[in-house]
């Protein structure tokens, strides 16, 4: 094994001990075995999902932890120590860890929220990718939201010349607006009730940006994209809709809109069951795909690449920075709709 020299013993780590239980813990710095790296963070985005895994005191809510949970998975950071039988990865190498191949910060002993993190199955171009010349370590970290946001708009078929309508402007859905850029998809609209986000959405790119409070989307979208009427029922020309909100009310009105052959992707945590109008989804052949983080490294490849070319203004989609010693009042910030977009992490470190 290679290692830097003098690294600490003990480093801090964020875990769920229970409902509303998180806890900064002191633990021992792992060190790599066969085929691992250990990984200095940089930086780390609190993702809704994390605050989810605090809220309800486990991965899904369901079972009670039989262990504290590690949570982060929005991470980058310099290889700090190198295993046995890892090739081409060196001490110093600054990368962005692609957590849906190496199953970080989703139920394993390691989260990203921490000083260091050990990265199973160490291979570039996959379970880690070195980050391109000049990109920071806070927008590398956004390569796994846009990943996942790019995911969604893969399974919804989206073109170019597709209308695409993305429904509320949190992370996700403000990542869903810059893929769609990269995508070269002009005709965005974005909803939300939050006036801070829906600045954000404009700034980044989104052609239109609707407070639902002021305007319903199927209003906007009839006077946005077109309108008409089949089987006796409204739609709009909407091509695509991508659900990044989690409101089984919101997403039942735009599929009560959904004209001929629309497709939906739904990216967004629901919570409870939402029951549909199958009649109208046969009848105009509304294709509905349900969408998460694809375990592929494509997509996160694709995602840094578009990182490093920075032709996107990204500075909108991060709200807050702050230091890890002040996570608890990262945590608040990052639960309130109001102020935060994403909210990053960092560790010492330049970022």
């Amino acid at each position: 094994m290679s290692t830097a020299a003098d690294e600490p013993a003990v480093m801090r780590l964020a875990r769920v001990h229970g409902p509303g239980d998180v806890r900064i813990d002191r633990v021992p710095v792992p060190s790599p075995g066969p085929g691992e790296v250990i990984v200095r963070v940089a930086a780390c985005g609190i993702c809704g999902s994390d605050l989810g895994y605090i809220a309800q005191g486990s991965l899904g809510g369901v079972e009670p932890l039989r262990e504290p949970l590690a949570i982060g998975h929005e991470l980058a950071g310099t290889v700090a120590a190198v295993g046995p039988g890892v090739d081409g990865i060196a001490i110093g190498l600054r990368v962005a860890v692609n957590p849906d191949r190496a199953f970080i910060g989703g139920g394993g002993p390691d989260g990203g929220m921490a000083d260091y993190l050990r990265v199973s199955a160490a291979k570039l171009g996959d379970t880690l990718f070195a980050l391109p010349e000049g990109l920071s370590f806070a927008a590398a970290a956004l390569a796994e939201p846009l990943s996942v946001a790019l995911h969604a708009l893969r399974v919804a078929r989206v073109g170019p010349a597709d209308r695409v309508a993305v429904l509320g402007a949190g992370p996700i859905g403000l990542s869903a607006v810059i893929m769609l850029r990269h995508l070269g998809v002009q005709d965005v609209v974005i909803f939300d009730r939050v006036a801070e986000r829906l600045d954000r959405a404009r700034a980044l790119g989104a052609a239109a940006a609707i407070d639902v409070g002021e305007e319903p989307a199927p209003a906007a979208l009839a006077r946005l994209h077109g309108a008409g009427e089949r089987f006796g029922a409204p739609w709009v020309g909407t091509d695509v809709f991508v659900d990044c909100a989690g409101s089984g009310a919101a997403l039942a009105e735009l599929l009560g809109i959904a004209k001929y052959r629309a497709r939906v992707a739904v990216v967004a945590l629901h919570h409870r069951p939402l029951e549909l109008d199958l009649f109208r989804l046969m009848a105009n052949e509304i294709t509905i795909a349900g969408s998460i983080a694809d375990n592929r490294p494509v997509e996160f490849g694709e995602a840094i690449a578009m990182l490093g070319e920075r032709a996107i203004d990204l500075a909108p989609l991060i709200s807050h920075r702050y230091d890890f010693g002040r996570f608890d009042e990262a945590l608040a910030t990052a639960r309130d709709p109001a102020r935060a977009a994403k909210v990053m992490l960092t560790f010492d470190m330049a970022a």
